[in-house]
């Protein structure tokens, strides 16, 4: 009998700790937003925990050696660590191809799409993708093959999806041995000559052969190209679309480099884009930020253009300028807040909030008992959710 007793207890007892840590699992979702909720009503911003798209912020330190972190904000201006503030992808083994510099992420249906820099003399370029920022699968993309030669770098991938060709498009800043000697004098001062790349993809396993993308007149360096869209304001009419390109001029101050200028296309994302750039936007010889500034993002939010950019020999952790037309800008750089005091060319993107949860996870501690008959819930320092609840006892 008493064996019996004990059969059944332990079988009530164990229906119990699965109902419990079903409601638990339930609750988590609910606990995050009440929480986040009395925050935010207390003028804080601590993690995400609603459905608003966001802005997102990969980006390096150093030499980008560790991996790629992640920054996050609600408005634009204030941004947050995502994984407090450790490495969210870290860097590949990949032998002296392990850098993991100037990420470029598109989040398209459920998935980020990631591609960067994986050393400063590669023929190569990174690619990873993940559903939930904590598990990555990560390739080397051979983008040049073995018979291409006088090919001396791959710079800065960035990437775009392109939606009236199905197809995602990188771009990058290449030098080739045939331009860096073709006598014309546009080598920078690094003694290379960039310009842009392109390649093509719809599955991030076949690829297109690179082909030249972009290429100024007169000739000089360029590097760090960006592509946004422009509904020109009537987002019902297509017909006055263009595309704009922010591009880095890589020539030395003295002859009008280190900043960023703009070109455009009336046809496509993929051009042809007018050779002749504007002057100089922001970055060196400008009133916005007078250093060298490289590494842009441009958006639209609330009907003005953000322009984001890395300018390493500037006092800002990160930089900013808004635009309501693309010619006029205001420097807004004073105005960020970033988790650290300096932050290494990413790309600002938008993003679902929720999308960004499994970067902040939400902890079920199973070791953690209390007797209070229902889930309990707290939070710790760091912000994550422990649950616990009642199983029972002796």
């Amino acid at each position: 009998m008493k064996s019996g007793r004990t059969r059944q207890y332990l079988d009530r007892r164990s229906m119990k700790y699965l109902l419990t840590l079903l409601i638990a699992l339930l609750l988590v979702p609910l606990a995050e937003s009440l929480v986040t909720g009395a925050e935010q009503s207390g003028d804080k911003q601590q993690h995400p925990a609603s459905t608003d798209d966001v802005f997102v912020l990969p980006y390096f330190q150093g030499n980008g050696e560790d991996g790629v972190y992640f920054a996050w904000s609600r408005d634009g201006l204030k941004f947050e660590s995502l994984n407090d503030g450790k490495v969210v992808f870290p860097a590949p083994d990949w032998g002296d191809e392990s850098l993991t510099r100037d990420p470029s992420i598109v989040y398209r249906n459920g998935v980020y799409h990631m591609v960067w820099s994986t050393s400063w003399k590669s023929r190569t370029f990174g690619y990873a993708r993940s559903t939930d920022l904590r598990n990555w699968t990560a390739r080397k993309i051979e983008i040049w093959g073995q018979d291409a030669e006088g090919i001396r770098n791959t710079w800065a991938p960035e990437l775009h999806w392109d939606d009236a060709r199905d197809e995602f498009l990188i771009i990058w800043s290449t030098t080739t041995e045939a331009e860096r000697h073709d006598g014309d004098g546009s080598e920078d001062p690094h003694d290379l000559d960039h310009r842009t790349y392109a390649t093509r993809t719809r599955d991030f396993t076949s690829f297109t052969k690179p082909q030249l993308f972009f290429s100024p007149d007169p000739e000089f360096s360029v590097i760090d190209p960006y592509i946004a869209h422009d509904d020109g304001g009537t987002s019902d009419n297509p017909r006055d679309d263009r595309w704009v390109m922010v591009i880095k001029h890589e020539m030395s101050p003295g002859d009008g480099g280190k900043n960023l200028r703009l070109t455009f296309s009336a046809e496509s994302m993929q051009g042809p884009y007018n050779t002749t750039l504007s002057s100089p936007v922001v970055g060196a010889g400008t009133d916005i930020v007078n250093h060298m500034g490289e590494g842009p993002s441009l958006l639209k939010h609330q009907g003005e253009w953000w322009l984001y950019w890395d300018s390493p020999g500037s006092p800002f952790a990160y930089c900013l300028a808004t635009s309501p037309d693309l010619k006029t800008w205001k420097d807004r750089s004073g105005e960020l807040s970033m988790p650290i005091s300096r932050m290494r060319h990413g790309t600002v993107f938008r993003a679902p909030l929720a999308a960004l949860h499994a970067a902040e996870p939400v902890t079920i501690d199973l070791s953690k008992r209390t007797w209070q008959g229902i889930p309990g819930l707290e939070r710790t320092a760091n912000g994550r959710v422990f649950v616990s609840w009642f199983t029972g006892g002796t």
